[in-house]
């Protein structure tokens, strides 16, 4: 017998309970164990079928994401800590699940794009919704010629074939079976500069991480970093303004460092008015044969942190962690036959959470309190949070109930005399972020049931993703930016959310969706 005609002999007495000794009876016929992929296709009953997938957590954010990773190239600079392994890009290494699967395929985004959306879907993923993270170094220092070639690569392959322009890939994934409906890419804060952002939204750009690593200049002269803070708040700044997420990569245990110095830097990161991340990822260092942090710990210039030291530093760095922020990363899973010293735990951030519940304390992260598995809870509360940044004003508006996050906003309010880098932007109030989290929801879905909400089911009713609550959100920045004297409201929308705004009324003007506010 086939596992399909085994499982659905079984379908009526499936629970949640007796899902593995199912396995094992199945596994007899077959004389294998068979995979989570090879089951979930024929389980009809959607809470069994959402155990059976693999990883659930990669959608449960609302959208599939995944890293595509460029070829080898010169990068600018020469930080003590960085690795350099032949045949891959700067600070990569190549038994990275992402570095694996992007050197096995010499580096083509196309294919790349396909081989991880077979996969997502091989375990069960919905992939219509789809971010894109665009990893390999210093992305703005490759060729135009290149960035411009990859992303076609790219888009090409959610599309599902080869376009004759990058211009007409983006026309076809605004309507597309699969939306891109995120990107981001990753560069150095002096590599920031108005041509390169201008070129970053030709593309589709979203969200850019920034190599930050430290917040004391001395430190940052320390590990050779080739800039100050100064372009660290420049660039940060340039991003706000056009909408752009950030995200801010912090390195603990750098040369000069020490844990009490640590936690100060993530204090200035997170109060200080010119830098406050979006986005956070934490990379303490480690020490790579090949560096020159290797060598300095060859001559008793550099030590490590112990564990316990690490980990009272990452549980501060999450104690200070506005609601605002959201905390992608707390350590780079590096195979342990690359580190020389420095930590060898990939499971931190568990760790963490564990010691943070016995002295009764929680991380308020948005990753923390984003809602699992899309389960609603119809008392949400509206909740804004204003603050001054350099620049300009930023609100998150986000709904919640009992300290979780079901829908946030970021509304950008730009100060006066502000320059600008696109006239679409002049005298407009920016959103640069809507989302609404719970598992990913079927685009098709969302287009019927907009047309016809008696064909929702009483259990879709219960997903987060099913309520409206970013179009609500939406409607509040909206009538916050009027009252502050804006003309108009900007969304920086990725390429395959364009549709979601034409709907509310936005029309595409340059590389924005632009609603004028009439009077």
């Amino acid at each position: 017998m086939k596992i399909e005609d085994l499982v659905r002999r079984d379908a009526e007495k499936l629970t949640s309970e007796n899902l593995e000794d199912y396995r094992r009876v199945w596994a007899k016929v077959l004389g294998r164990m068979p995979k989570n992929s090879e089951i979930w296709p024929f389980v009809e009953d959607e809470e069994i079928k959402e155990l059976y997938k693999t990883r659930s957590v990669r959608t449960e954010s609302g959208v599939a994401p995944f890293a595509v990773m460029m070829k080898p190239h010169y990068c600018p600079g020469n930080c003590v800590y960085c690795p350099l392994e032949a045949g891959m890009p700067k600070s990569y290494l190549s038994d990275e699940p992402a570095a694996q699967r992007a050197k096995k395929l010499k580096f083509d985004p196309y294919l790349q794009v396909e081989m991880r959306l077979k996969q997502l879907e091989e375990t069960g993923h919905i992939t219509n919704k789809i971010d894109l993270i665009v990893i390999g170094g210093t992305f703005s220092a490759y060729p135009e010629e290149y960035k411009l070639e990859f992303f076609k690569g790219m888009y090409d392959g959610v599309n599902g074939f080869v376009s004759d322009s990058l211009e007409e890939a983006q026309k076809f994934n605004e309507m597309g079976e699969r939306r891109i409906v995120g990107i981001s890419v990753e560069t150095r804060p002096d590599w920031v500069t108005e041509e390169e952002i201008i070129l970053w939204r030709k593309m589709g750009v979203t969200k850019i991480q920034l190599g930050v690593q430290a917040f004391d200049e001395q430190i940052l002269q320390k590990i050779n970093r080739g800039h100050s803070l100064r372009e660290v708040a420049e660039a940060t700044r340039m991003c706000r303004n056009a909408g752009i997420k950030i995200c801010y990569h912090f390195m603990p245990n750098l040369p000069g460092s020490t844990p009490e110095n640590d936690i100060e830097m993530a204090k200035i990161m997170f109060t200080d008015p010119r830098f406050q991340p979006d986005y956070l990822k934490v990379y303490p260092a480690m020490v790579i044969p090949g560096t020159e942090l290797f060598n300095m710990w060859k001559r008793g210039e550099y030590k490590s942190y112990n564990d316990m030291d690490l980990i009272r530093v990452l549980k501060e760095v999450k104690n200070l962690t506005p609601r605002w922020c959201r905390i992608d990363r707390l350590v780079r899973d590096i195979s342990k036959q690359w580190v020389s010293s420095g930590t060898l735990r990939t499971n931190l951030r568990q760790m963490l959470q564990e010691e943070l519940k016995k002295e009764g304390k929680k991380c308020h992260c948005m990753r923390c309190r984003e809602v699992r598995a899309g389960v609603y809870d119809a008392k949400v509360q509206l909740v804004i949070d204003e603050r001054t940044t350099l620049g300009g004003q930023e609100l998150f508006l986000s709904f919640e109930s009992q300290d979780k996050l079901f829908s946030m906003l970021r509304l950008r309010l730009p100060g006066d005399g502000e320059r600008l880098l696109f006239k679409e932007l002049e005298d407009a109030a920016i959103i640069r972020e809507v989302h609404t989290y719970g598992q990913v929801r079927e685009i098709d879905k969302e287009l019927k049931n907009s047309r016809n909400q008696e064909l929702e089911t009483e259990k879709e009713q219960d997903k987060s993703q099913h309520q409206g609550l970013g179009k609500r959100l939406m409607v509040k920045a909206e009538e916050i930016a009027r009252e502050r004297g804006y003309s108009k409201m900007a969304v920086i929308s990725a390429i395959g959310t364009r549709e979601y705004y034409k709907k509310l009324g936005y029309e595409l003007e340059g590389e924005y969706m632009i609603k004028r506010f009439i009077e």
